[in-house]
């Protein structure tokens, strides 16, 4: 078996489409059905089903495209220990990342991090499927909220933060009860949000209707109006602490409490490179420092392994 029949093969389950895998090949169609064609006949199987124009992985074609994604990870992983051990502080990061709050954070620690290796690259994936770009070795390393478990995966709990309720002026009390939170004109972030997300499913849990006045994406238009008194808002800690938010108030929300659990998450047995190990080192320290609810056992685990 040779390694370029794993790298044509993963193409074409990739793309679906001979032509364009031999495009993104550099090699031609006839070229890579041949080589597809053996590969085929040494493992013994059909590894895609055509109809017409169209394919598709077959059962054995799944299970092939699976373990030549572990042995593409292993090269890979190989290569990045000899780079380690190397040019230590050159080299590049990829970060996946679920789109809202948790970009921001990685985001505005780059700026640190830069400062620190200015010669490593960094590539933040924002994506709603942060498992499946660190299975597939597209990310180093990826973060967010409710992942799915795998068993190739280590998944380590962060932190836990709650929700906040922002206002322009403060009443004197602390906590505000949920359902009070919807009784006032509300500056939300989109449904496709995820700290919209939470705040729909828990109105639909209590059986009320949530209608937000104004929808933006951006945090600092939210923060805008919410200063100009055209509404309250509610945002998650995470971006209550990163943005200038001194001149606002802000109230525990209960009955219920809005909370979530933040998530680190790497392929398990493989490699951690430097700028991964140095990224997420400098994580932790952010999220000690800001005294988020860490789970003590998983942070102490994880400085063990990798830090």
């Amino acid at each position: 078996m040779e390694l370029r029949h794993l790298e044509y093969f993963l193409m074409v389950s990739k793309e679906l489409h001979f032509t364009k895998a031999a495009e993104k090949l550099g090699i031609s169609q006839p070229t890579l059905s041949h080589q597809i064609k053996m590969f085929e006949q040494e493992i013994g199987y059909s590894l895609f089903n055509r109809i017409g124009k169209k394919i598709e992985l077959t059962k054995v074609g799944e299970i092939v495209q699976q373990e030549a994604l572990n042995i593409q990870g292993s090269i890979q992983s190989m290569s990045s220990q000899i780079e380690a051990f190397t040019k230590l502080e050159i080299g590049e990061l990829k970060i996946a990342v679920l789109p809202g709050e948790i970009t921001d954070l990685v985001s505005t620690l780059c700026i640190q991090f830069n400062q620190l290796y200015p010669n490593i690259k960094v590539f933040i994936q924002t994506t709603d499927q942060v498992e499946k770009a660190v299975l597939e070795n597209r990310a180093d390393f990826g973060i967010g909220f409710h992942l799915n478990q795998s068993s190739l995966l280590q998944v380590t709990k962060l932190y836990d933060e709650e929700f906040y309720l922002i206002s322009n002026q403060s009443n004197g009390e602390q906590r505000v009860s949920f359902s009070s939170v919807l009784d006032g004109p509300l500056i939300l972030f989109p449904s496709m949000h995820q700290c919209r997300k939470i705040l729909d499913k828990t109105s639909y849990e209590v059986g009320k209707q949530l209608e937000p006045i104004v929808e933006t994406s951006s945090i600092e238009s939210i923060l805008k109006l919410v200063r100009s008194g055209v509404g309250r808002s509610v945002v998650s800690r995470t971006l209550y602490e990163f943005y200038d938010t001194e001149d606002l108030s802000f109230q525990h929300i209960e009955n219920p409490s809005l909370t979530r659990s933040v998530y680190l998450v790497m392929k398990k047995n493989c490699f951690i490179n430097y700028a991964a190990r140095k990224y997420i080192k400098l994580l932790v320290r952010e999220i000690e420092k800001l005294c988020f609810h860490t789970d003590k056992d998983s942070i102490t685990s994880l400085r063990s392994s990798i830090l």
